[in-house]
């Protein structure tokens, strides 16, 4: 039977090798919305990591983290999209 602490380290490994195609999109993309979708999807990439690394570990330390690192990414993004909106107004 597989282990469960083999499981969450091939799913450590498989997330934080699509993060860099979410940063890809992020840098590169055509518009703003995709940019923005683009690092809101690596930052919930990295949360779902903090979380799985804290479960390998079993350290409590990483899911408080986890949730900080969620709720900065969720303020940043409503504080960007606000600055968007404001500066598009002004054109």
């Amino acid at each position: 039977m597989i282990e469960l602490d083999l499981v969450l380290k091939l799913a450590v490994l498989i997330l934080s090798c699509t993060i860099f195609f979410c940063l890809y999109r992020a840098v590169l993309g055509p518009t703003t919305a995709d940019r923005i979708i683009g690092i809101n999807v690596v930052g919930t990439k990295v949360v779902t990591v903090f979380v799985f690394l804290g479960a390998i570990f079993q350290k409590g330390s990483y899911l408080d983290i986890a949730m900080l690192y969620a709720m900065l990414i969720y303020i940043t993004t409503l504080a960007f999209i606000k600055y968007l909106e404001q500066r598009n107004l002004g054109e």
